[in-house]
């Protein structure tokens, strides 16, 4: 009996050199329309809340394709760009590494966290979470549980804090601190029941201010309901806001909480203009706090600066593992450190 053969299929060799120069440019290009077009247009806009690695991917292929031809032929064409396109998909990735510091006597831990309005967690699970982290400022957004009592039951179960929350029933954010309250306000947003949490703490080493915020979520619904760019406006407020309150505010200065903005594009650089980002001076990896099974992004920061007197800044932080909420916690250890004066 005969045998049927399959005609071969002559293709033509793959490039790989060429492959990797042209991921190289679409990765530039996604990053600087992502960084400076921004907010500007839907589709940019959009684009800041695209997952990362599924630009990242194409990039270990790449070098797994050249190190293959490297092995079978001694073929080192397209091992340059297929380098350069893993380090540029690091960089696009958010990859950072900082070594540890020694603990100091003026160390701090903060946590902060959006617990979902209590939708994924029982109290007696996130209160269990929380008191793990044994941080002694706590910043706690969507606190307005699915049921009235939430809030109230979950403070109960973290003793030894000075309470501070946004209104009085249904708070949408809280702040827990162990070091005394000399204040706090909360400020009020237009178009939405959001609010920034305004507290000024008394620490060992003097006044401490700590805004704790939550901004609005650019979701898919309101962009199929055609309410992206009004989303995009109330976001531009509660910028010029915070803006506002930030540059009225003395001395040292920490910003925790859900930004709802990945690191980068126009109001991420407004945001840091002043302030440094904890994960961007003392992380390790990625720092993705969304979603909690499976993060993709990195939308909590924990944002500082110090004064004229101290230095303000972040030595650890590290993204918490899972628990009851669709965001991951972040834990940041901050120190103060007196600022060198210089002699005329």
């Amino acid at each position: 009996m005969r045998r049927f053969k399959l005609p071969r299929l002559h293709l033509p060799p793959l490039n790989v050199s060429r492959l990797g120069w042209a991921y190289l440019l679409l990765l530039a290009l996604v990053w600087a329309l992502g960084e400076w077009v921004a907010e500007r247009t839907l589709p940019t806009l959009l684009l800041a809340y695209v997952p990362p690695v599924l630009l990242a991917w194409p990039a270990p292929i790449l070098l797994l394709l050249v190190l293959l031809r490297l092995v079978r032929r001694g073929d080192v064409r397209g091992l340059f760009p297929a380098l350069l396109s893993c380090g540029a998909a690091l960089f696009y990735l958010g990859f950072t590494w900082h070594s540890a510091e020694p603990p100091q006597p003026s160390d701090f831990k903060l946590l902060t966290y959006n617990i979902a309005r209590g939708r994924l967690g029982n109290v007696e699970r996130l209160s269990n979470q929380i008191r793990a982290a044994n941080a002694d400022i706590i910043t706690l957004q969507e606190t307005n549980g699915v049921r009235w009592p939430f809030t109230d039951e979950l403070l109960a179960k973290l003793p030894g804090y000075f309470v501070s929350r946004s209104g009085t029933l249904g708070a949408e954010v809280v702040t827990l601190s162990r070091f005394p309250v000399v204040s706090t306000r909360e400020v009020v947003l237009p178009n939405t029941t959001r609010r920034f949490l305004v507290t000024r703490l008394k620490t060992p080493q003097g006044e401490l201010t700590l805004i704790n915020l939550h901004l609005s979520t650019v979701m898919l619904s309101k962009v199929l309901d055609g309410e992206a760019m009004t989303t995009r406006g109330n976001r531009q407020q509660q910028l010029e806001i915070f803006q506002r309150e930030a540059a009225a505010i003395s001395g040292p200065l920490i910003v925790a909480g859900d930004f709802n903005t990945p690191p980068r594009g126009r109001i991420y650089r407004a945001l840091t203009a002043e302030l440094s980002d904890a994960w961007d001076t003392a992380g390790r990896g990625f720092g993705y706090t969304f979603m909690a099974s499976w993060p993709v992004l990195r939308i909590d920061h924990v944002l500082s600066r110090g004064s004229a007197a101290v230095k303000l800044s972040a030595v650890s932080a590290e993204v918490q593992p899972a628990g009851g909420s669709d965001h991951r916690a972040l834990l940041v250890v901050l120190r103060f450190t007196p600022q060198q004066t210089q002699l005329p």
